[in-house]
Order: structure tokens, then C-alpha cells, then sequence
């Protein structure tokens, strides 16, 4: 599927890699984060001495105005930063989303009559419009958030493991865990997404069929059977719908209730150890904060890989129309050499 993708990636690899270096910078404002706490914690209000060398000879009240400063600037660099990246993100996934609907929409109208004429003109149209978001959500929504979220797991483990090895251990835990939920929940929900998308074609197809008949529904009084036909096919788009809902929405709670499972652990033998005098309060704290974050991308990673199981089936369903091949000349409608058959909706 990236393989397919990679042309409308091509033209804005430039905004692509800017949005990528945002990430590292990014994740090195969220790694620094919790350290003006632990500061004022140990160093201001436990009057421990700074173990850095150039913040040796400052005040409390120095060293607390300055922690406090870092904070806010480190807050609103993320979040500038944060902001940038989304506007990147953005437009050139709404970019690429514009060139595959125009692709779509050229290939198309290249096609035969004799194609056009055995296909629901509503199915094509929900293939143009919402199947085509499937490139932005793929890569945009997916695999950029996947990969940022395992740029800034791999900073997080380092950090962690210099505060404590052994709560680290514990933290990670818990990932085996959350990335065999992937594997169990993925399949289910890609086979839900398909039945979603299939539903709600055929609403679209009702809903073209009846306005562009509206004479003939009209002169023949059908009014209330067309009615009843589309209705039926609604509750079916919302059956399937609420039921690929509760599907993530169950994946999120399993998801974290394993979170919560491991942040128990730590807080449990990171306070026996500060009972024990292995670790200060502030170091508990900080780490404590890291955990937070160490499990956000974790998070991060299983709902991403949750967009791109229903996105690869928006993206199939387009990539099945542009496989297409038209023979004008005498109407035979063929699929590109070397593709897998694909069988698209044919009006019943």
C-alpha cells in the first residue's frame, strides 16, 4: 500500500521531511519537561545541592524563578512547535488527498460507458470524496504519528533507565501487552471498516438514484417505497457504524486499563523506594511524569495503527478504480497488467 502511496507523497517531500525534523524537536521539548520540577522540588524546597555545574552558586529564590521560567518557555516551545507541525501536517495531507481525488476523478472519465453504465454512480461518488481521505490518514495521521511516537519512546527509555533501571523495567512491562491488543483488535476492525464504507456507498448510491429519477419516482407514486429503501439501507450504515464504534471504543479502554496496570506498578515500588532512600521525592515525581509520557506514545501508537486499518480500506477500495483499464475503442473493460482482480459494486 506505500508503495502506491509514494507518488502522492513524492511532490511535497520537502514539507514531509520539515514536518518529520519538527518531531525531533518536538519530542526533545517533551523530554524536558519535567525537569524544572524536580528543581524545585529537591533543590528549592529540599534544599538539596544543583548537580549542575553552572547552577551551583544561584539562590533558592533564583533557582526557583529560574525553573519556573523554564517551564513556561519549554511549555510554549512545545507548543508552538506543536502547532507548526499541525499546520504542516495538514496541508500536505489535504494536498496529497486533492491530487488522489483528481487522479480519481481523470481516471474516470477515461473509463468506458460500458463500465459507467454497470456501476452505482453513488458508490464512485463515495470513493472520490471519502475513500480518497484514506491517503491522508494513512500517512499523515498514521505513520508520522507512529513513527514521532517512537522517536520520543526511544528518548524516554534512555532518560528513564539513567533515572531507574528497575521502574523502567516495570514500565515497559506493560508494551508487549498493548502491541499484542493491536494484533488482536486489528482485524476485527479492518473487517468493520470495509462493511462501514460498503454501507454507506449504497446509501449514496439511493440517495443519486432517487434524485435523478425524481420524475419517475414521482409519476409512478413510489415515493414511499424508495423511502422505505433508503431507510433500510441508513440503519444498516448506522448498525455497522455504532458496531465498529464500540469495537474502538472497547480497544481504548483495554488499552487503558494495561496503561493504568503499569503505572500502578511503578508508583507502588518507585514509593518503596523512595521509603527506602533509593530515590528523592522529586526524582519519583519526575519519573512518574515521564511515565505519563513514555505511555502516550505507546497510546499514541495502537490508536494510530487503528486509523491506518481503516484507511488501508478507504485507500484499496480507491486504488481498485484507478487499477482499471478501459478499452475505448470497443468497451472492454479490463483490469492493468500485473494487478490483483478486484471486483467493485455493480448495480443491482
Amino acid at each position: 500500500m506505500l508503495r502506491r502511496l509514494t507518488p502522492f507523497l513524492a511532490p511535497y517531500r520537502w514539507r514531509f521531511l520539515f514536518a518529520l525534523a519538527q518531531v525531533f524537536l518536538i519530542a526533545g521539548f517533551e523530554l524536558l519537561k519535567p525537569w524544572p520540577l524536580q528543581i524545585v522540588i529537591d533543590n528549592v524546597l529540599g534544599a538539596k545541592p544543583v548537580g549542575i555545574a553552572w547552577l551551583q552558586g544561584w539562590s533558592a529564590g533564583v533557582l526557583l524563578a529560574g525553573a519556573c521560567a523554564a517551564l513556561v518557555v519549554v511549555s510554549l516551545g512545545g507548543g508552538l512547535l506543536t502547532l507548526l507541525h499541525n499546520i504542516t501536517t495538514i496541508g500536505v495531507g489535504q494536498r496529497m488527498v486533492n491530487d488522489l481525488r483528481g487522479a480519481l476523478m481523470g481516471h474516470l472519465h477515461r473509463l468506458s460507458l460500458a463500465f459507467h453504465s454497470r456501476q452505482k454512480v453513488g458508490d464512485l461518488m463515495y470513493r472520490v470524496t471519502s475513500d480518497s481521505f484514506a491517503v491522508q490518514t494513512l500517512i499523515m495521521n498514521g505513520l508520522l504519528p507512529i513513527l514521532s511516537a517512537l522517536i520520543l519512546l526511544a528518548g524516554m527509555i534512555v532518560v528513564l533507565t539513567r533515572l531507574d533501571g528497575l521502574l523502567t523495567s516495570i514500565a515497559l512491562t506493560v508494551v508487549p501487552a498493548l502491541f499484542l491488543l493491536i494484533a488482536l483488535f486489528n482485524r476485527r476492525i479492518i473487517a468493520l471498516a470495509t462493511e462501514v464504507r460498503e454501507r454507506e456507498s449504497l446509501v449514496y448510491s439511493l440517495v443519486q438514484w432517487a434524485m435523478s429519477s425524481i420524475k419517475v419516482v414521482q409519476a409512478f407514486t413510489k415515493e414511499e417505497e424508495e423511502h422505505r429503501r433508503f431507510m433500510g439501507a441508513s440503519r444498516a450504515s448506522l448498525v455497522a457504524t455504532l458496531r465498529l464504534y464500540g469495537w474502538q471504543t472497547l480497544y481504548s479502554t483495554v488499552v487503558n486499563g494495561v496503561i493504568a496496570a503499569g503505572t500502578a506498578m511503578v508508583v507502588y515500588v518507585g514509593a518503596s523506594a523512595v521509603l527506602g532512600g533509593r530515590l528523592s521525592v522529586g526524582q519519583l515525581i519526575v519519573f512518574i511524569s515521564y511515565l505519563a509520557q513514555l505511555y502516550q506514545p505507546v497510546n499514541q501508537i495502537t490508536q494510530s495503527w487503528g486509523l491506518i486499518a481503516g484507511a488501508r480500506v478507504g485507500a484499496r477500495r480507491c486504488f481498485e478504480v484507478l487499477d482499471i483499464e478501459a478499452d475505448l475503442k470497443d468497451g472492454v473493460i479490463k483490469l492493468s497488467a500485473g494487478r490483483k482482480r478486484h471486483v467493485l459494486l455493480t448495480a443491482g
